[in-house]
C-alpha cells in the first residue's frame, strides 16, 4: 500500500505540470496558425515531423536503454560511464543527421533544413536527459526545464516574428524550438553534473554492448513506432502539400498534446516505481502497481477521450486561424488512437521489465503495416481527415495484438467494476460537455461552460461511486502537508 500511494502521489505531481506544458504547447499550435502562412506552418510541422522520425529511429533504442539503466548506473558511479557513452553516440548520431539534413537542405534548395540540424540536436538532448532526470528523482528538474521549454517555444517564436501575421518563413518556429529545447537540455546536463561526469575516457565498450543488446531490437520498434505514428502525417503532407497538412497537423497536436501530458505525466510517475518494485521484489511487487497505474490512466485518459470529442469542433474554431476548423474530426479519431497507445505502453511493460523487447518489434511491425495498409485505403477514398482514422485501426489491433500475446508472462488488470465506473462516469462527462457547446452563448463562453460542466459532472460521478477514493485521498494528503 505505501508503495502504491507513492506512486499515485508522483503521478499527481508530475500531472498538474504536464497539464500546463500541454496547454502552453496548445497556445504554441494556435500561435502558429495565426501568425504564419499556411504553407509555412505547414512546412514547419514537417522539419518537425522529420525530427521526431529521426529521433525515433536513430536514437529511440539509446533513449530507452538509457533510461531502463540510468538508476542502476547511477548508484555505482554517479552516471559517469553511462552519460559518457551515451554522449559519445549522441555525438555521432548528431553528425550523421547533420550530413542528411545538409544533403536536404542542397538537393531541395530550402535553407529551412540547415536549421533541422540544430534543431535535431537539442530535441535529442533535452528527451534523453529529462527522462534520466525522472529516473533518478530530480521531479522537479523535469517539471521546471519542461514548462521552461514550452514558454520559449511560444515567446520566442512571437518575439521574432514581432507580432506581424501571415509571416512567411517557418525559420521563427524553427529557432523557437531550438532555443527552447537546447537550454532545457543545458539546464538538465547541469543538475545530472555533466561537467564533472562526462569524460570521453569513461567510455564503456561493455556498457554500449549492454545498451545494444537491450536496444537493438528497439531500433525496429521505433521505425514501427514511426510508421504507427506518423504514417498518417507522411501521407497527408506528400499527397495535398503543406497547406492541407498545416490544417491537419494543427488539429493532430490538440490531441496529441493533451494525451501526451496526460500519459507521460502519469507514466513518469509509474514506471519509476514499478521499476523499483520489479528490482525488488519481481513480479509480485510490481504487478499490483502496474495495475494501479493502468486504472490511473483510465481514470484520467477515458473522461478526456469523451471531452475532445465533444468539444472537438468549437476548440478548433477557437484555437485556429479561419480555415483550420475543417479539420476537427482529426481530434476526435486521434484522441481515440492515444487511448489504445496508453494501454499498449502499460500492456508492453512486461516485455520490458524481462528485457525480451524483440516481441515488442514483432507486435509494432505487425501493427504498422495494419496502419500504413488502413491509412493509403483511407486517403484514396475518403480524403486527408480519414488518414487520422487508420490510426485509431493500427493502435486498436496494436493493443489487441499486444494483450493477447503478452498474457503468458502478465499482463495488467483492472477490476471490471472499476471499468463500467469510469467508462459510464467518461460518457456523462462527454455529454455534459457537448449540451454546453449549443448554449446560445459566444464561442469562448460555450467552451468554458462545457469543460466545467464536464468536468463537475465527471467528478461528482467518480466520487459518487467511489471509484476516486485513492485519488482524492492523495490529493487531500498533498494539501494538507502543505498547509503544514
Amino acid at each position: 500500500m505505501p508503495q502504491k500511494n507513492t506512486m499515485t502521489r508522483d503521478a499527481m505531481l508530475f500531472l498538474p505540470a504536464k497539464i500546463a506544458e500541454g496547454l502552453l504547447l496548445m497556445l504554441v499550435s494556435s500561435l502558429y496558425s495565426h501568425i504564419f502562412l499556411k504553407e509555412a506552418n505547414g512546412f514547419f510541422n514537417s522539419i518537425n515531423l522529420s525530427i521526431q522520425l529521426c529521433y525515433l529511429i536513430l536514437a529511440g533504442w539509446m533513449a530507452n536503454a538509457a533510461t531502463r539503466y540510468v538508476a542502476e548506473e547511477y548508484r555505482t558511479d554517479k552516471g559517469e560511464k553511462l552519460f559518457s557513452t551515451v554522449s559519445t553516440v549522441y555525438l555521432l548520431l548528431c553528425a550523421l543527421v547533420s550530413a542528411g539534413y545538409c544533403v536536404t537542405a542542397l538537393t531541395t534548395g530550402r535553407s529551412a533544413y540547415f536549421l533541422a540540424i540544430p534543431m535535431f540536436m537539442s530535441y535529442t538532448c533535452f528527451q534523453i536527459l529529462n527522462a534520466a532526470l525522472v529516473q533518478l528523482g530530480r521531479i522537479r528538474a523535469s517539471v521546471g526545464l519542461s514548462l521552461l521549454s514550452a514558454l520559449m517555444k511560444l515567446g520566442v517564436a512571437y518575439a521574432l516574428v514581432g507580432g506581424a501575421a501571415n509571416f512567411p518563413s517557418p525559420a521563427p518556429a524553427l529557432l523557437a524550438a531550438i532555443a527552447a529545447d537546447g537550454i532545457a537540455g543545458l539546464g538538465a546536463a547541469l543538475v545530472l553534473s555533466f561537467p564533472q561526469v562526462v569524460r570521453l575516457r569513461y567510455f564503456s565498450k561493455a556498457l554500449l554492448q549492454k545498451f545494444l543488446k537491450y536496444g537493438v531490437p528497439l531500433m525496429g520498434v521505433s521505425i514501427s513506432v514511426a510508421l504507427l505514428n506518423q504514417i498518417d502525417r507522411i501521407l497527408v503532407v506528400n499527397i495535398y502539400g503543406d497547406g492541407v497538412f498545416a490544417v491537419y497537423s494543427n488539429n493532430n497536436s490538440i490531441a496529441t498534446s493533451i494525451f501526451n501530458m496526460l500519459s507521460v505525466g502519469i507514466m513518469r510517475g509509474v514506471y519509476p516505481n514499478v521499476l523499483r518494485a520489479w528490482r525488488e521484489g519481481g513480479q509480485a511487487l510490481a504487478k499490483p502497481l502496474l495495475d494501479s497505474g493502468v486504472r490511473l490512466y483510465l481514470l484520467i485518459a477515458a473522461p478526456a477521450v469523451c471531452g475532445l470529442s465533444a468539444l472537438a469542433y468549437p476548440l478548433s474554431d477557437f484555437l485556429f486561424a479561419e480555415g483550420y476548423e475543417a479539420g476537427f474530426p482529426v481530434i476526435i479519431y486521434t484522441s481515440c488512437a492515444m487511448l489504445f497507445m496508453g494501454l499498449t505502453e502499460y500492456a508492453n511493460k512486461a516485455y520490458e521489465l524481462e528485457q525480451q523487447t524483440s516481441a515488442i518489434l514483432q507486435n509494432s511491425a505487425a501493427a504498422a503495416v495494419i496502419k500504413v495498409i488502413a491509412s493509403i485505403i483511407l486517403i484514396r477514398t475518403a480524403g486527408y481527415l480519414a488518414a487520422a482514422l487508420g490510426s485509431v485501426i493500427a493502435f486498436a489491433s496494436y493493443f489487441l495484438l499486444t494483450a493477447i500475446r503478452v498474457r503468458k508472462r502478465f499482463l495488467f488488470r483492472i477490476a471490471p467494476a472499476s471499468l463500467v465506473k469510469i467508462l459510464l462516469s467518461s460518457a456523462l462527462c462527454g455529454a455534459a460537455a457537448f449540451g454546453c457547446t449549443h448554449l446560445p452563448v459566444s464561442n469562448l463562453l460555450r467552451l468554458v461552460s462545457a469543460v466545467v460542466a464536464g468536468a463537475a459532472t465527471y467528478a461528482v460521478c467518480i466520487a459518487a461511486t467511489g471509484e476516486g477514493k485513492a485519488e482524492i485521498a492523495a490529493i487531500r494528503a498533498k494539501l494538507q502537508s502543505r498547509l503544514r
